[in-house]
């Protein structure tokens, strides 16, 4: 499997690179929601800005990872997700398609140095204003610049009744201008793009997510003043969290989880390969999901995202 630095640097080349880089498109969006999720999940205070602003980024994960599952059947590709190997193993030291990450990507709660893994995950390609540290820029824009190229030059045959997942903001592909429009939303909600924060995004005023992390991160809001943006709003107070930590315990406390995590999985790929509405089934085991998650980090336990190979 090609690495994203090879997308990069060599292009897509074929129908199959394309689809190639849409199945890692779908690992790399999905690899941040599970430090993004427990992160949410361990705010004791439901109504706190902080638990707001991350289910924000976690529901705008969810839609890309959908688009980018929407996007590879349209191009005659089947999501593949249903198995251990999609699942990252945290903590990582690399993003899937090998992008590497000086601070590990780990699950962990809602503190300062989780915001910085944050802020890394989602740097932009470009140099954001009020930059804390220079760094080298990362590779996932450009990987989803090479992708949306072979849209633009090279159009691949798009079956308009491909199965799609149908959530809001992550809608099927029907045409060519809709898979352009679908990676634009992914790239400007997640790192902005060069006008960034100037050009807020989703058609609110809520910035990228790396801005929404470092509003957390330096504790004042983004705003602008004389005209240039600054750090220099409405102080953001940190929230009370629940600290976690791998459990030892047997039985494994995070095997019910991990059994509701697979069934997830699974019914996310039928979706893909047969059609079936995410709203009768998959739907409903994401909000299992969430309160046997809560349910661990609340005793102070890790949840466990890994696969549990089904019986039979």
């Amino acid at each position: 499997m090609k690495t994203i630095r090879e997308y990069v640097e060599t292009g897509i080349l074929s129908a199959e690179d394309l689809k190639g880089a849409l199945q890692l498109a779908m690992r790399l969006e999905f690899a941040t929601i599970p430090p993004y999720l427990c992160a949410e999940w361990s705010v004791k205070d439901f109504s706190h800005h902080a638990r707001r602003a991350l289910h924000r980024i976690v529901v705008q994960e969810m839609y890309h990872f959908a688009l980018a599952g929407n996007l590879l059947t349209a191009v005659g590709g089947t999501p593949s997700l249903a198995h251990s190997d999609f699942l990252p193993v945290y903590p990582a030291d690399e993003l899937p398609g090998g992008i590497p990450q000086e601070l590990p990507v780990g699950i962990r709660p809602l503190v300062k140095d989780q915001l910085a893994v944050f802020m890394q995950i989602e740097h932009p390609d470009f140099p954001p204003v009020g930059r804390l540290v220079e760094q080298p820029p990362p590779t996932i824009g450009a990987f989803y610049d090479s992708i949306q190229m072979t849209f633009q030059t090279s159009p691949p045959e798009i079956d308009p009744d491909a199965h799609a997942v149908r959530v809001p903001h992550a809608r099927p592909i029907r045409t060519v201008a809709d898979a352009i429009e679908a990676i634009d939303r992914i790239k400007i909600e997640g790192e902005g793009v060069p006008d960034s924060p100037t050009a807020p995004t989703g058609g609110s005023t809520s910035h990228a997510h790396y801005y929404l992390f470092k509003e957390l991160y330096v504790q004042r809001r983004l705003i602008k003043v004389d005209g240039q943006w600054s750090y220099s709003g409405e102080s953001i107070t940190l929230p009370e969290v629940h600290h976690f930590e791998p459990s030892t315990a047997e039985p494994n406390p995070s095997l019910g989880f991990r059994r509701v995590l697979t069934r997830l999985l699974m019914e996310l790929e039928s979706c893909w390969t047969t059609g079936a509405d995410v709203n009768d089934a998959a739907m409903s085991t994401m909000f299992e999901l969430q309160s046997a998650g809560e349910a661990l980090i609340e005793r102070g336990i890790r949840p466990e995202f890994v696969w549990m190979q089904p019986p039979g």
